[in-house]
């Protein structure tokens, strides 16, 4: 039996910058105004990757044009193809010593806050001609886009799905219990057990999440839950909360310095032993690295090491 390859002859590059510029505007309208085409150009180019590839790609509805299950499926392919075309191009413009052409990182959230300037920092003074793009958001909406190849690299948190991914292990993070001092000022620094911790509303990234994943697990021997108090997929938003007095939170470490100032806020430590989460880098099994990605990984991997060196020399 002949199998048919996904991309044939007939597929154009400009086919596939159309169809993921439609699919981020939701509009080939507003797509257009992007791309500077006219609108008829962008139909007649869609039409014609449907037909090469015998699938529909987009459809219409209320929320405008939206992508059908091959389309996002198609939608990742091609960014990451559009991006080794860009690499590609980007190596012979310039001369072979120096690192050229784009990466892109997704990084989840709590670390994005701490971790994204300095890697944008180091990477524009050590390599200008590098294109750096940051990806921030929840570790596990991350996975598929790095196994996809859309994002070259991620920094996320261990679970069952980034056991498809390829990863090194950084570091075994626990968590702390913080909130504003008004609401427990005499406990500040003292090891909270699950029982206490109950008894506190907090404010949650919603599920799944890893947090919410490592209290699930830690309560799930309990005859008590945890309360939740409110969902929060923003980690400067669930700080601020924090510091507002909104509700009290469990946070990983690495949150803990944005709980400034100090004197306003209580920290805990959670006196539970499996309360951690597996910090990690990830990429793609077996892709094809750039010159760039692979200098851009091992500079993310120092300074996840400088970042997190004050907790490893506490273990």
């Amino acid at each position: 039996m002949q199998i048919e390859p996904l991309f044939g002859p007939d597929m154009e590059w400009r086919q596939l910058r159309y169809l993921i510029a439609v699919i981020d505007a939701q509009s080939i309208t507003r797509a257009c105004d992007v791309l500077h085409v006219v609108p008829s150009a962008v139909s007649h180019q869609l039409k014609l990757l449907e037909q090469e590839l015998q699938s529909t790609l987009l459809v219409r509805g209320a929320l405008g044009v939206q992508p059908t299950a091959t389309g996002r499926l198609l939608y990742g392919q091609a960014q990451a193809i559009l991006r080794q075309v860009a690499d590609a191009r980007a190596c012979v413009q310039v001369e072979e010593s120096q690192v050229a052409g784009s990466v892109s990182v997704a990084i989840a959230g709590s670390i994005a806050q701490v971790l994204a300037v300095p890697l944008l920092a180091a990477c524009r003074e050590r390599w200008p001609a590098v294109i750096l793009s940051i990806h921030e958001g929840l570790s596990g909406h991350l996975v598929e886009g790095v196994h996809s190849g859309r994002f070259d690299m991620g920094v996320l948190y261990a679970s069952e799905a980034t056991a498809k991914l390829e990863t090194r292990p950084v570091v075994r993070e626990p968590f702390f219990f913080g909130c504003a001092r008004a609401l427990a000022p005499e406990a500040d620094g003292k090891p909270m057990s699950l029982q206490d911790l109950a008894r506190h509303p907090l404010l949650l990234p919603s599920l799944p999440n890893a947090t919410r994943g490592a209290l699930d697990r830690a309560f799930a021997a309990l005859d008590t839950g945890y309360q939740v108090a409110g969902e929060v997929n923003s980690t400067a938003t669930q700080i601020g909360a924090v510091r507002a007095g909104l509700g009290a939170s469990v946070l990983p470490w690495i949150s803990l310095r944005m709980l400034r100032p100090r004197r306003s806020t209580v920290i805990r430590p959670l006196d539970v032993e499996h309360l951690y989460r597996d910090v990690l880098t990830a990429t793609k099994p077996q892709a094809v690295r750039s010159r760039a990605s692979a200098m851009v990984l091992a500079q993310l991997e120092h300074l996840l090491r400088d970042i997190y060196a004050p907790l490893a020399s506490h273990r």
